[in-house]
């Protein structure tokens, strides 16, 4: 029985096939070792990418919510850090006009009223905090300052105190001048919005609000206490110290009374930052389950691939390895 077998041209045109087949396995399994995915995610889903475009859109719905959690948690540490920045002053200023008020000279009054002078400057600037181009407590007016500066504002409240012969006097100045609606403090001190800062989305059907502005009436409270001492630094009853005394006590009992006020801030926006960080962790748990169910249905076999890897290189190596030898025949070797 005579055997058939394949012709010069067609033994050619096979091996160029099996060469051509076994670089693009080659092709693949270097792609699935390198990154971990499979090389054809058609055959991985039979045909159907609906579950896996469903999971690209989820994530990156995710990553958008990220993004503005990343800004809101951002915006409340700003705002708990300044808060916190203005309570040490506060704390810190209060304790030292009482003792000046009841010492009563003249080298405890002026120290103390220069030092309220320096913090009145630190505390507006302070509250003049920006993140990026945002004013954190300008309410939706964020492009602009909160306040004037404390040179600024001090110089109106000076004007305003300028024909009160007591202390009293200059109490109920001070104190039209900042807490009252209409007064200096909002018609000339604040540059802000009355409305508050729209609220911060966090996930679907899920905000948190960071209301506070300057207007609040712990700032001004606390403002109110530091430009009565700044007041006596300013010049106010330069020739009685006992009266700039007593205004240093007044503006004591102020700041003590603030306190309670700015620690009410500090625990509104520390609730803030409590929702913000839960969401965070949610929204982390949630991608990471997407993430898990991505990589299920797109990663290759890592072993696998690395297996077939070396098998198809070994099998490429032989092709190789067998058309050169085959390439060597000649006549002459068998004659």
């Amino acid at each position: 029985m005579s055997a058939i077998s394949f012709g010069d041209m067609a033994a050619s045109l096979r091996n160029m096939r099996m060469t051509a087949q076994v670089k693009q396995d080659l092709d693949r399994y270097n792609y699935e070792v390198a990154s971990g995915e499979k090389y054809d995610l058609a055959e991985a889903v039979s045909g159907d990418f609906a579950p896996l475009a469903s999971i690209e859109r989820a994530l990156r719905t995710l990553s958008s919510y990220d993004t503005a959690i990343q800004e809101a948690s951002l915006f409340a540490t700003a705002m708990q850090t300044s808060f916190e920045s203005v309570s040490t002053h506060v704390e810190e200023l209060s304790s030292t006009l009482m003792t000046a008020s009841t010492n009563a000279d003249a080298t405890s009054v002026s120290v103390a009223a220069s030092d309220a002078r320096t913090r009145f400057d630190a505390v507006v600037s302070t509250l003049n905090t920006r993140i990026g181009d945002r004013s954190l407590l300008s309410g939706t007016a964020t492009g602009k300052t909160s306040l004037i500066s404390a040179d600024d504002m001090m110089a109106d409240l000076l004007t305003a105190v300028s024909g009160a012969t007591t202390v009293e006097d200059v109490g109920i100045i001070v104190d039209d001048w900042f807490m009252s609606a209409g007064g200096g403090y909002e018609t000339v001190a604040y540059q802000g919005s009355a409305n508050a800062l729209s609220p911060f989305s966090l996930g679907e059907d899920e905000t948190v609000r960071m209301d506070i502005t300057a207007l609040d009436e712990a700032v001004r409270e606390t403002l109110k206490g530091l430009a009565l001492a700044s007041l006596v630094d300013e010049g106010v009853f330069e020739n009685d110290v006992s009266a700039q005394a007593s205004l240093l006590r007044s503006s004591g009992e102020a700041l003590m009374g603030a306190q309670s006020g700015l620690a009410d801030l500090q625990a509104r926006v520390g609730s803030v930052e409590a929702r913000i960080e839960e969401a965070s962790l949610a929204n982390t748990a949630m991608t990471y389950s997407y993430e898990t169910a991505k990589s299920e249905i797109i990663s290759a076999d890592a072993y696998e691939s690395a297996s077939m890897l070396t098998q198809t290189e070994t099998q490429l190596q032989l092709m190789y390895t067998l058309t050169a030898r085959m390439s060597q025949l000649s006549l002459a070797d068998y004659l």
